[in-house]
């Protein structure tokens, strides 16, 4: 299916496999975010909730986490602001000079666990949507390493 605009045509590219989970990715990032938000739990915004998923519980720089969210320096900068003020995360001194690491507070690990929680609900609502097995089914897709399928059909042709 495609769009006719000023005579060029628009392929449709809804239905690809990037669309599709691009599209699932922000349904379940903005029901994240509301059920932590109608729990009391915390308010959070896309980008900070982007950051936190990226940073995992582990350590990194700023530049580093911007690379990874493939924003500015200075976005991610402002992000890690608003982080430190819900002391989420904290800065602390590296090795390399004037560079700062990011490191989780034990209150936001404490607030990873509440993330978990709500995540898990999620997932089990997800589940009873499209069946127990076609979850389990898609979860197996999803941790399938796709750069290595990719690296060894090459290698056949």
């Amino acid at each position: 299916m495609s769009t006719k605009i000023d005579n060029m045509i628009i392929p449709d590219l809804s239905q690809n496999l990037k669309s599709l989970l691009f599209k699932r990715y922000e349904w379940y990032e903005k029901e994240l975010l509301l059920s932590l938000e109608q729990q009391g739990d915390v308010s959070l915004t896309t980008a900070q909730a982007r950051a936190l998923a990226v940073l995992n519980g582990e350590s990194s720089s700023i530049s580093a986490l911007a690379r990874s969210l493939n924003i500015s320096r200075q976005a991610a900068h402002k992000t890690v602001v608003r982080l430190i003020e819900l002391d989420w995360i904290k800065l602390e001194d590296s090795d390399k000079g004037n560079e700062k690491i990011i490191n989780f507070t034990e209150h936001g690990q404490q607030m990873r666990g509440k993330m978990k929680e709500h995540m898990l609900r999620i997932e089990n609502d997800i589940a009873q949507s499209i069946g127990p097995e076609r979850y389990a089914i898609l979860v197996e897709v999803l941790n399938t390493d796709w750069q290595g399928l990719m690296v060894d059909s090459l290698e056949t042709e």
